[in-house]
């Protein structure tokens, strides 16, 4: 199964707008159930190219990163905002407000990510087919986040969603 990565930069002070909206309004007898998450989250923000592979792919490049220079970029978010959008949208999401994201992207500068290293670590942890493919599908992503952390400006934050 296929999951689609995506790039939100939003006001920092529609951030609560938005995590509130996160959680469906169940329905009534009388009434149907409400979702205005992605109405709220569009209305608030810009979401930015969407990234062309699957979205695992960034799980993929969270382990090649931690592996080869030592830090998980989920880490460099904020932890209650982040677990309570994927909690409530039953999927996986990393709230990085402008300071967060500055500093993610300025670690992501020292990050080599040369293909015959990635495609040794992807054949080491998920075997050799499909290897070259992964590997580019790899650096794609990390090409990707680094541009989508350039755009979050002070005062915005950014919402990466892989689900």
């Amino acid at each position: 199964m296929s999951a689609t990565a995506s790039f939100y930069v939003v006001p920092y002070e529609r951030l609560s707008d938005i995590v509130a909206a996160a959680t469906p309004v169940p329905g009534g007898w009388f009434r149907p159930a409400r979702d205005m998450f992605w109405d709220v989250l569009r209305g608030a923000g810009r979401q930015l190219e969407a990234f062309g592979w699957s979205g695992w792919v960034f799980t993929h490049l969270e382990i090649y990163v931690e592996s080869r220079h030592g830090f998980l970029y989920s880490k460099f978010g904020d932890d209650a905002a982040s677990r309570q959008l994927s909690a409530a949208r039953h999927s996986d999401w990393l709230v990085l407000p402008a300071a967060s994201a500055a500093e993610l992207l300025t670690m992501l500068e020292g990050v080599a990510c040369e293909a015959g290293d990635v495609t040794a670590f992807i054949v080491g942890e998920y075997g050799a087919a499909d290897a070259a493919e992964g590997a580019v599908a790899v650096q794609a992503a990390l090409v990707t986040l680094k541009t989508w952390l350039a755009a979050v400006s002070p005062g915005s934050v950014g919402l990466l969603s892989i689900g």
